[in-house]
């Protein structure tokens, strides 16, 4: 008797912490989460790309890839990939709207950059990308 009423109590805890587990799991959550790999590799790029179109930049008028840039730079910079006193941090960054659409174009262009060559242009289709996206 004594048995079959703890196999009822342990069965019932069973039950119920599964129960709790699966409410725990929000299916809306969205997951932003990268490799190191993909993020120093883009970081890389970020940084390279940036400081080319802020030269160009100091020439001529501010264009969309720049803001686009800026975006993924600042990610990685949320994400400590790249290193920034507190001083140092661009205003972009700090007045930027973090939503669902700037965190997943980020991912897509981390991804992206990912897979092309850093000592080539392969990488431009990642910015391109990364502006419509953001559109």
């Amino acid at each position: 008797m004594k048995l079959m009423v703890s196999l009822k109590l342990l069965l019932t805890t069973l039950i119920l912490s599964g129960v709790l587990t699966g409410c725990a799991t929000n299916s809306t959550q969205h997951s932003y989460k990268l490799d190191y790999y993909t993020l120093t590799h883009s970081a890389v790029f970020t940084q390279r790309e940036t400081i080319n179109a802020l030269l160009k930049e100091a020439e001529a008028e501010p264009n969309d890839s720049t803001a686009t840039l800026l975006n993924n730079y600042c990610d990685l910079v949320e994400r400590h990939i790249i290193y920034v006193s507190e001083d140092n941090i661009p205003q972009q960054c700090s007045s930027r709207t973090v939503n669902h659409l700037t965190r997943s174009c980020a991912m897509k262009f981390h991804q992206c950059t990912r897979m092309c060559s850093l000592r080539s242009n392969d990488c431009q289709s990642c910015i391109k990308r990364s502006r419509e996206c953001l559109e």
